[in-house]
């Protein structure tokens, strides 16, 4: 660990120890052990002094501590009870709370883009330590994250962000799934969402003057260009994917779904909606009956045929006769 980080969390352990009223007054031996306790490794009686001093005088730190040594008591204490070396006084919930969220972002560390961010998430880990509730070893006992997985095209996210903030044009090769070469495109990029640990790039295409979406794992050889930078006004992003079901979009007006799950599995629907359009329509023993206003997307298909025999089409029909052709051909590979 950096000494830089390393003092860092002495000095939030120190501040601690001095706000805890259940045993005020720690002295150089408790402040070493709580160290040893911690980090897993001894300090020195001078290591103590140094921090107090910094914590006290660094004007770098600009903590200006009010420390000061209690000889009655034999250990130190804040001479203001209020002070603290955070911003921000957190209780155990708030810090519970902010902890679990950075060991969410951990997750992100190092993925394309968000390697830019591996400091700042070091900082708030060690500022709000999961460790100052718990040993290491604990915390992996008992919670545990789903890592995002490599995604291609990752590498391009920074310079298509910094392109969409400056208004520049770019350029790349673009290779779709059912094709053995890509095509060079040049692009004015307006958005990158996020579907799915996958990203998507949102962009009128020069040649046809349209607004397409992107795969960033289908690109290769991205570049900005000296072109000039056009804005398509129509263009809203929160009505574009308004009714949208993932990441397709349609140009026809969207369409009313019904979707009937059975009353255990309706229960996940719920707690967690499909779209933000859902509505409950029916909501008892026998079944969760909910409507959508999306269009038919691919997406919306694979998610239906992926719940099974825990949801039923109710409406359109259009869309039954889609879900009965894809069961009917599924069966037959198991013939």
């Amino acid at each position: 660990m950096p000494v830089n980080k390393e003092a860092f969390i002495r000095y939030r352990l120190i501040d601690q120890c001095l706000r805890n009223t259940r045993s005020p007054f720690p002295n150089s031996q408790t402040l070493m052990n709580v160290f040893e306790d911690k980090l897993g490794k001894s300090f020195s009686l001078r290591t103590i002094v140094s921090d107090i001093k910094s914590m006290k005088e660094d004007e770098a730190l600009g903590y200006n501590a009010p420390i000061k040594f209690s000889k009655k008591e034999g250990g130190y204490h804040y001479t203001d009870p209020n002070f603290t070396i955070a911003s921000v006084s957190l209780t155990n919930k708030d810090i519970q709370a902010i902890e679990f969220a950075t060991s969410v972002l951990q997750q992100y560390k190092g993925v394309g883009i968000f390697a830019q961010f591996d400091d700042a998430v070091d900082k708030i880990l060690n500022t709000i330590s999961i460790r100052d509730l718990f040993k290491e070893a604990e915390s992996k006992k008992i919670i545990q994250i789903e890592k995002i997985p490599y995604f291609k095209g990752g590498e391009w996210l920074s310079l298509l962000l910094s392109a969409i903030k400056e208004h520049e044009v770019v350029s790349f090769v673009y290779q779709k799934y059912n094709s053995s070469e890509g095509k060079e495109l040049l692009v004015h990029p307006y958005l990158l969402k996020e579907y799915r640990n996958r990203w998507y790039l949102i962009g009128l295409t020069d040649r046809k003057n349209l607004i397409s979406i992107y795969g960033l794992d289908r690109m290769s050889k991205l570049k900005i260009t000296k072109d000039k930078y056009r804005y398509s006004h129509d263009f809203d992003h929160q009505i574009y994917f308004k009714h949208a079901y993932g990441i397709t979009t349609f140009e026809s007006q969207p369409e009313l779904i019904e979707l009937s799950f059975s009353s255990v599995y309706g229960q996940y629907i719920l707690n967690q909606p499909m779209h933000e359009t859902q509505i409950t329509l029916v909501d008892d023993a026998h079944e969760i009956r909910v409507s959508l206003e999306v269009g038919v997307t691919p997406e919306l298909i694979r998610d239906i045929l992926g719940m099974g025999t825990n949801v039923k089409v109710i409406k359109p029909s259009s869309l039954i006769k889609l879900i009965q052709k894809d069961l009917t051909q599924t069966l037959k590979q198991y013939k």
